[in-house]
């Protein structure tokens, strides 16, 4: 049987400042993504244009249940690099680390 410090311990690990703030990122992502849209709307995956059937429509007032993870994936991939550049700011005393992870978090937008 489990006991209930076991419990709590576990509650403890999974409910820490970390774990909350990523689960609050990608929340963040989550909404401003789109994802909200997607849920009630329930988009296809393409829509039809003048010109054919495309993914990404432009000036259409609709999103696409592509336009949603493609933005979700971006917004992830630019969080991802503002946490590298941090890293790289706060370590700053570690020259070549700091210099790499800043490469690494700026490259992607070059």
């Amino acid at each position: 049987m489990i006991e209930q410090s076991q419990v709590n311990v576990v509650l403890e690990s999974l409910l820490n400042k970390k774990v909350l703030a990523i689960l609050g990122a990608f929340f963040t992502i989550f909404l401003t993504s789109g994802g909200v849209y997607l849920i009630i709307m329930q988009p296809g995956g393409a829509v039809q244009t003048g010109v054919g059937t495309s993914f990404m429509a432009r000036s259409s007032t609709s999103q696409t249940s592509t336009e949603f993870f493609a933005s979700f994936f971006l917004t992830l991939i630019g969080v991802a690099g503002f946490i590298f550049l941090e890293e790289a700011l706060r370590k700053t005393f570690d020259l070549r680390g700091a210099k790499m992870k800043y490469l690494v978090a700026v490259l992607p937008w070059w």
